[in-house]
């Protein structure tokens, strides 16, 4: 018995340490040189005010986005398979969020290049951004779903089975349309300026408000016979993901490349155009999970205690 205590114990203290060591390296190693590589992208007008697919340089924008992304896929999927899936989400969030924090103003961009173009560009760097993080979870999860300490974490996989599974169930729908829409519209609402740390701050908070969205509209559109099955959290990320592929296109309808330059000039730039798309894959991978466990707590505690009264009665 105490042998087997110790062992628990022993196994337990060697997760604590594999994750705070993980933490430690994204936040204050391979954090910090993601950024650096990509404030070497510049923009048209030489400063630092540009992202991956903006600046001067498609070519070189694109070399440092493949060179990010890398090293973010390479550490998160290590991390993923050696600790956890949900480690792995934590640790590439803090590694887009250096990135993120550090880099120029959305607005700058629109001052210097107010055309449709540019808008389309940040819509295509948000797609490329998500689609490679999505990649990174599945092949946390495949081919066994992940380490052996979350092989029972339904609700973190990512394989494309469950992806496709959980997309195909009216829940799973309902949750990825709740996380988009509740994603935009709490940009759009708290953006107030395009500071890269409210850019930051803004995406989060999308995220988190996506997640306990998408987990209250799964559980209320869920069916009866299946209402103690959890959310997962592959519909509502990719929602928020694809807020961030959506949110420039939405831009070029409205407020329309030509009234940008304005709307900069006046301070009164559409929130949801102020989060750069690192910064959405950021909130998607931070915020939902934290969104997403207030609502499951809750859901698991009505029906632990609806159990138990149905039980004593």
């Amino acid at each position: 018995m105490f042998w087997v205590d110790d062992m628990n114990m022993t196994h337990a203290l060697t997760q604590i340490a594999k994750q705070w060591i993980a933490r430690a390296l994204s936040l204050c190693v391979l954090g910090p040189i993601c950024a650096m590589i990509a404030s070497s992208v510049v923009g048209a007008d030489g400063t630092h005010h540009t992202t991956f697919l903006t600046g001067a340089s498609i070519a070189s924008g694109a070399l440092a986005l493949i060179m990010v992304l890398g090293l973010t896929l390479a550490m998160g999927i290590t991390i993923g398979r050696l600790v956890d899936r949900r480690e792995g989400l934590l640790n590439m969030a803090f590694v887009l969020g250096w990135v993120a924090w550090t880099s120029g103003r959305l607005g700058e961009i629109y001052r210097m290049t107010p055309e449709t173009g540019t808008l389309l560009k940040l819509s295509s760097e948000g797609l490329i951004i998500s689609i490679s993080m999505l990649v990174a979870l599945i092949f946390m999860t495949s081919p066994s779903k992940g380490s052996e300490s979350d092989q029972h974490d339904e609700i973190s996989r990512f394989d494309t089975k469950y992806i496709k599974d959980s997309l195909t169930k009216r829940e799973g729908i309902a949750s990825l349309i709740a996380g988009t829409i509740a994603g935009l519209i709490f940009a759009q609402l708290f953006g107030q300026t395009d500071l890269p740390g409210q850019a930051v701050g803004v995406g989060f908070g999308a995220g988190i408000l996506a997640g306990t969205a998408g987990a209250l509209v799964a559980n209320t559109v869920r069916n009866t016979n299946t209402k103690d099955t959890p959310t997962p959290l592959a519909p509502i990320i990719i929602g928020v993901m694809l807020a961030g592929v959506l949110a420039p296109i939405i831009g070029i309808i409205k407020p329309g490349p030509d009234n940008l330059l304005g709307l900069v000039v006046h301070g009164d730039l559409q929130g949801y155009l102020i989060v750069s798309p690192i910064a959405w894959s950021m909130g998607a991978l931070l915020g939902v999970p934290i969104g997403h466990s207030w609502v499951e707590h809750s859901v698991h505690q009505a029906n632990t205690s609806h159990a138990s009264q149905s039980a004593s009665a």
